[in-house]
């Protein structure tokens, strides 16, 4: 007798208040029976997703087992003649690192050599920055007159006379000035156009009732300091000075310092370009490493990724043999007869002969399988042969029939996207998992059917008793009453 929460429909009932009987526990024993063949479908459902899981996984090792031999094939693919050729050719890679990036910005090209040096960045490249005073507007007229500015030795003389026209060295530029375009904006467009390294613009300082302020700036360097001759009562203060950029090469005592117009520096090391980003007094350590590859190395390589991916698939099927102590089972796919095929196949051309050159067996370069199925590459000896038995090496993996062909025509028979025999396997699980959800949706369905059942009857049994105690107690009262007449 008590008070029952479902979990199956939420609702919540009292049970055996009339009647004493513990309609709560039976009914929940009544639904752990019912249960029972969802529970089997749950574990059905587990299992099949677990086998999913793995033949996933192998399917993604079968693929990259194919790339890596379909990488090996296209690198050896080549004509007998070019092949030496293409064996002996080289490639360089750079790279050059900072240890501080954020103080210096290191690149290099193809041409750097390998180097390491100490930096600081003392000092970095300023141009020079002249403002003038303040206008109420760009459309303020300027005096007319003659305004001289020399950048680096070179003097620029623009002459604004309100004749419709602005001379600089005495060539029209055709930008007119003439009242009412005597203006600042006027005196900006000339300024940039007239050929000096400058550059100028208005910028509204938005301060005061003369907000607008004309900026002239040259390039970064000490030599491209600006001076001015008439500047038509435009006022120009200097407002930073330019300045070379300064590095000092392995800073402390007997340092060299360097200097240079801008913050890249492009002759330290030969190939390499430093740029300066700020001083912090710390010294930077700039590395350049170039490091030679061979058509040797990267064959090698390539034959590296395919043992690594071979053994990969390997791997996975071997794991279902493995026993677990705690249950004394093995993996869901264990013994499963598609990975036992797709071992078998691949382990039967690593032991076959191939082909009939000079080199047949893949223990002749190096790779030989161990007790386990797994793939071991001796290097030394793959090295060796590429040395010595260059073309017999690239007929053993390239071309027709080839050993790589051979191990790729099997990985393409798992995981052809159409009928592969993995993808297939993945498919047709896939659809039993859809399934056994199916069934347990409409199962749990019934059981909410079930329970709701139970506690109807219940229900009625305990009305039932409960009418029946009513009426007891009723013919209790009438024969006590007829009694006591």
């Amino acid at each position: 007798m008590g008070l029952r929460s479902s979990s199956l429909t939420g609702s919540i009932t009292f049970g055996g208040i009339a009647s004493g009987i513990p309609t709560n526990e039976i009914i929940d024993q009544l639904l752990q029976l019912e249960r029972r063949p969802i529970d089997l479908l749950e574990g059905q459902k587990e299992d099949f997703e677990g086998k999913l899981s793995i033949l996933q996984d192998l399917n993604s090792k079968t693929l990259a087992l194919r790339d890596a031999l379909r990488t090996l094939d296209n690198m050896t693919d080549v004509g007998t003649e070019s092949f030496e050729e293409e064996f002996k050719k080289t490639t360089s890679t750079t790279t050059a690192s900072s240890s501080h990036a954020d103080l210096a910005k290191v690149t290099a090209t193809g041409s750097a050599e390998s180097a390491t040096i100490l930096i600081e960045v003392e000092q970095l490249a300023l141009n020079d920055r002249h403002v003038s005073t303040g206008f109420s507007a760009p459309t303020d007229t300027i005096t007319n007159g003659t305004f001289s500015v020399t950048v680096n030795g070179v003097t620029t003389t623009l002459e604004i006379d309100g004749t419709n026209n602005v001379i600089v060295n005495g060539v029209d530029t055709g930008i007119d000035t003439s009242a009412p375009n005597d203006t600042l904006t006027g005196f900006v467009e000339a300024i940039n156009a007239s050929g000096a390294n400058l550059r100028s613009y208005i910028v509204d300082t938005g301060l005061g009732g003369t907000p607008y302020r004309v900026y002239i700036e040259g390039d970064t360097g000490a030599s491209e300091q600006i001076t001015f001759g008439d500047d038509l009562s435009l006022n120009f203060t200097q407002q930073q000075n330019a300045q070379n950029a300064r590095l000092a090469l392995d800073p402390g005592a007997g340092e060299i310092d360097i200097e240079g117009p801008t913050n890249v520096f492009t002759d330290i090391i030969q190939g390499v370009s430093i740029e300066a980003l700020q001083t912090g007094g710390q010294d930077i350590t700039i590395n350049v490493t170039t490091q030679t590859v061979t058509n040797a190395d990267a064959i090698v390589t390539a034959i590296q990724d395919v043992v690594s991916a071979y053994n990969d698939v390997v791997s996975i099927i071997g794991e279902q043999a493995e026993v677990d102590p705690t249950t004394n089972r093995g993996g869901p796919l264990i013994a499963d007869s598609t990975l036992v095929t797709l071992k078998r196949q691949l382990s039967s051309i690593i032991a076959s002969q191939i082909g009939s050159g000079n080199i047949t067996s893949s223990i002749q370069i190096g790779i030989e399988l161990d007790r386990d199925g797994i793939l071991k590459l001796d290097e030394d000896k793959l090295r060796s042969k590429l040395s010595s038995s260059l073309d017999d090496v690239k007929n053993f993996f390239a071309g027709p029939a080839s050993f790589a062909d051979q191990l790729r025509a099997v990985a393409d028979t798992f995981i052809d996207p159409i009928d592969g025999v993995l993808v297939t396997r993945i498919q047709g699980t896939t659809k039993t998992i859809a399934g056994l959800v199916s069934s347990i949706a409409d199962a749990e369905e019934r059981l909410v059917r079930v329970e709701e059942n139970l506690v109807r009857q219940f229900s009625a049994l305990e009305r039932l008793v409960s009418n029946l105690q009513q009426q007891a107690l009723f013919l209790d009262q009438f024969l006590l009453a007829s009694l006591n007449r």
